[in-house]
């Protein structure tokens, strides 16, 4: 792209006048800019795409009232990938321990965590499983809670 760009400015600059060249840059400098804001907003897309990992609530959950919302995956300060942020949403009063579980994509356990909540009726909010440093969750992994 940018070999490309390099000869259009030249011809701007020297085929026209002062105001021309400048609406010219202009011109060029706003297709450019566009093209690159684009590409940013579909390579974010994708990577988030790329990381979605699937989270399932088990049925005896479903029947206390949970459901899930948006689910994503963070870092804390010491590792890479390994905090779960899942939005649970209480159709009924819950209090009690969610465990939440990662499996590798052989299915193999590789991760455990816990959160003490208590939420009452149409009551929602984002729970944090913290892993282990070493719980890198990716995109091939599959979580659930329980």
């Amino acid at each position: 792209m940018k070999k490309r760009f390099i000869p259009i400015l030249a011809l701007f600059i020297f085929s026209c006048s002062t105001d021309t060249v400048k609406e010219g840059i202009n011109t060029v400098g706003n297709v450019a800019g566009q093209t690159a804001g684009e590409f940013i907003e579909g390579a974010a897309k994708g990577v988030e795409k790329a990381f979605d990992v699937k989270v399932t609530l088990t049925e005896e959950l479903k029947k206390q009232g949970l459901d899930l919302g948006k689910t994503y995956i963070t870092s804390d300060s010491a590792a890479t990938d390994n905090l779960l942020m899942v939005y649970v949403i209480f159709n009924k009063d819950y209090s009690g321990t969610l465990k939440a579980k990662v499996f590798d994509d052989k299915q193999l356990e590789m991760g455990r965590a816990s959160a003490e909540v208590n939420a009452k009726k149409d009551q929602a909010m984002f729970v944090e499983f913290h892993f282990d440093k070493r719980t890198n969750i990716d995109s091939k992994n599959v979580l659930t809670v329980e």
